[in-house]
């Protein structure tokens, strides 16, 4: 487990004005806790930027969100007396919170298997760390999950005609 508290780095300008930045730590939030947050997100910046120091790490963040965001969203609706799922385009806003929740929940997914399984203490900024560098190298399995709501879409792209929202 990373443990850094260096106040200076923790407040730079660059985490604060980084909308990417800003979007992760609100989710991160837990309890209205933002200090813990501020320190887990900044030990996951951290640990990004040991195994990719050349590349800015607003960059490496930037591309991983944007490798797993699904441009769709489906609405379920009865049509013909079945329930489809009918397709539709998603806000690029909401593409970018969906793929940071996915992020997120695989990390926590996956911290919580490796508690049960290996009984070994790895924190919770690790598995972020990990999840993010996956996804930045297309090789996480979020980019399958995206690539399986695509194909449904293109599947249920008949029935596109029937949305009204």
């Amino acid at each position: 487990m990373v443990k850094l508290f260096s106040q200076d780095i923790l407040f730079t300008p660059e985490l604060n004005s980084s909308s990417i930045f800003k979007k992760l730590l609100q989710n991160m939030l837990k309890k209205g806790n933002k200090k813990k947050a501020q320190r887990l997100l900044f030990a996951v910046i951290f640990l990004v930027q040991q195994m990719y120091p050349t590349i800015p790490k607003d960059q490496i963040f930037v591309q991983a969100i944007q490798n797993i965001q699904p441009s769709f969203e489906f609405k379920k609706a009865r049509v013909g007396g079945m329930s489809q799922f009918i397709p539709g385009a998603k806000k690029p806003e909401k593409q970018e919170n969906l793929a940071i929740r996915w992020i997120l929940a695989l990390a926590k997914e996956k911290q919580r298997k490796t508690k049960i399984v290996k009984n070994k203490q790895y924190g919770f900024e690790y598995f972020l760390a990990q999840e993010i560098l996956l996804a930045f190298k297309n090789e996480s399995d979020l980019r399958n999950k995206k690539l399986e709501m695509h194909k449904l879409a293109e599947t249920n792209k008949a029935l596109a005609y029937q949305r009204w929202w």
